[in-house]
């Protein structure tokens, strides 16, 4: 059965990572529904989050090819509900500004008049989809969204982790 999955891929900071790890993805035909990357604390690492739809057998295969990769160091697998995760969404719109605002403070999210409506959201992506929903009474200019963000809840029992 698939489910959204999430990995956490601690890489080498160094061009070209990157793009072996989506090939990967390319030559078995995964479609990637979330991809982050960001610096660690460490000198030289990079972590990238990875969101994908996968069953059990093709969770487990992509996680140890990934590993195979001479620059990856580690690789995490964690089923998307045992992770706290957040996306960010930049809005530049039109419309009624009060109307937005009344939407901004139901959402939490921030509304910044500076000549251009844009607003700023931090939640959970399914979230972010209902808000983008709501934000089609206005005319949307752009939309940017990050993708997910995540870490593992304290447990983390369910885990599966290739490396290190």
């Amino acid at each position: 059965m698939k489910k959204e999955r999430v990995f956490f891929i601690t890489v080498a900071d160094k061009p070209g990572v990157l793009f072996k790890i989506t090939n990967i993805f390319r030559r078995r035909n995964f479609n990637i529904e979330s991809v982050t990357v960001g610096k660690t604390l460490a000198k030289d690492e990079s972590q990238i989050v990875i969101t994908i739809n996968a069953d059990d057998e093709e969770a487990d295969s992509f996680a140890r090819m990934v590993k195979k990769l001479i620059d990856v160091y580690e690789v995490v697998e964690a089923p998307k509900d045992s992770c706290y995760a957040q996306e960010l969404l930049l809005a530049k719109l039109e419309g009624d500004p009060d109307g937005l605002q009344k939407i901004a403070e139901n959402y939490g999210a921030q509304l910044i008049k500076n000549g251009t409506l844009i607003l700023k959201y931090v939640g959970e992506p399914a979230n972010v989809e209902e808000l983008i929903k709501d934000l089609s009474q206005f005319k949307i200019i752009h939309i940017s969204r990050t993708g997910i963000t995540a870490v593992v809840k304290e447990d983390g029992k369910d885990i599966l982790r290739f490396g290190r």
